[in-house]
């Protein structure tokens, strides 16, 4: 096994490459999408006719309190230029009781803004309605402001066990995404290396001498697992302790979520490797297949977006499903080992029936 294990060192220690490459992508890609994926909308809004600057930046103030957008006042040609070119998909004309809304095309954006000003706009105009049935209409704007201030009903929300409700942290979510799959690449390739000596004629050689088969094969996949926990283990502590990424106390059950994963993931390139003759077979299928799953599991999309039965089924017998469940679990929702045991069987069941079957196919087809 020594001996393997070290001759797959020595040409990873000449040409460390595509393991520094692989972790490159997944630190620029988590802070490329994950950054802008916590940003807010930034929308334009100009003045429309009887409206003054000063009445402007209340509207602006009011809607830029809360929501995913951000209002932001700019020249009514800038703005509608910015639309027509499609650097903007929105751009909001203020009036002074009323807006308009300038888009080439309804789409998803569109709708949300709509919403929004509406919200803002019927309370704003309610205020209003209301003060001009009184005859002080400055002192009843002092007292809604005191009354809004202090509700007497006020909705406060939590999670099920009473702890405070945090926002979805989609850039952790990349962050694992990310990870995980480029790690399958790393691990995939280099279990390669074992097509590539079967069809190189080395592991008939290497049969002849002391080694055994099976230290040949705990030789490679040894180093696959190896250097796939080295790779996620440099991800998460960059992430951690440079990027300021909470990943939460149970780092326990990440490692573990890890290793079991990467062995997992071994054991899937194991399959591949007896289902093809040749590197390139494996290197063309591998990397056909691999980029579907983080799409099917639902990786680069917020919880929930995927609904399709079919899809979610199939994200089941991904690997990157399960793993993923127990990463956000223990990192974000803070779960204990009762409630991702069941991720963590079933990515133990995969590697099993994974190493079983692969290994079974590579002796067959040899034979």
């Amino acid at each position: 096994m020594k001996p393997i294990f070290w001759a797959q060192w020595m040409k990873e220690k000449r040409s460390p490459y595509a393991v520094l490459i692989f972790c490159a992508i997944t630190i620029v890609a988590t802070l490329l999408f994950g950054s802008s994926s916590n940003t807010k909308l930034k929308i334009d809004a100009f003045l429309g006719e009887g409206v003054t600057t000063d009445d402007t930046k209340q509207w602006i103030e009011q809607l830029n309190e809360n929501g995913a957008f951000q209002f932001k006042l700019r020249g009514e040609e800038q703005a509608v230029s910015a639309v027509r070119e499609g650097r903007s998909s929105v751009a909001v004309k203020l009036l002074k009781d009323d807006y308009r809304i300038i888009a080439a095309s309804d789409n998803f954006n569109v709708d949300m803004v709509r919403q929004h000003l509406q919200t803002v706009y019927t309370e704003k105009l309610k205020i209003t309605a209301a003060a001009l049935q009184v005859k002080d209409e400055s002192k009843f704007h002092e007292s809604m402001s005191r009354f809004l201030e202090q509700p007497p009903l006020t909705l406060h929300s939590s999670t099920p066990s009473g702890g405070v409700l945090r926002d979805y942290d989609m850039g952790l979510q990349l962050m694992f995404g990310f990870t995980l799959f480029l790690v399958m690449f790393t691990v995939g390739f280099k279990v390669n290396a074992v097509t590539s000596e079967k069809v190189s004629g080395i592991w008939n050689r290497v049969i002849l001498s002391p080694v055994t088969k099976t230290q040949m094969y705990l030789g490679h996949l040894t180093y696959s697992t190896l250097i796939g926990i080295i790779q996620i283990t440099i991800i998460f502590l960059l992430f951690h302790y440079g990027f300021g990424y909470d990943l939460g106390n149970n780092i326990g059950m990440l490692a573990a979520t890890g290793v079991l994963y990467v062995i997992t993931i071994v054991a899937m390139s194991m399959l591949f490797t007896g289902l093809v003759k040749t590197p390139e077979q494996f290197i063309t299928i591998f990397t056909s297949i691999v980029p579907i799953m983080p799409l099917i599991s639902g990786v680069y999309m917020a919880p929930g977006t995927i609904t399709n039965d079919v899809l979610l089924f199939i994200a089941q017998l991904t690997p990157l499903q399960h793993a993923m469940d127990a990463l956000l679990g223990a990192a974000f929702y803070h779960h204990g080992w009762t409630e991702i045991y069941l991720p963590l069987a079933k990515l133990l069941l995969m590697a099993v029936i994974f190493f079983g079957v692969g290994i079974n196919l590579v002796e067959r087809r040899r034979a």
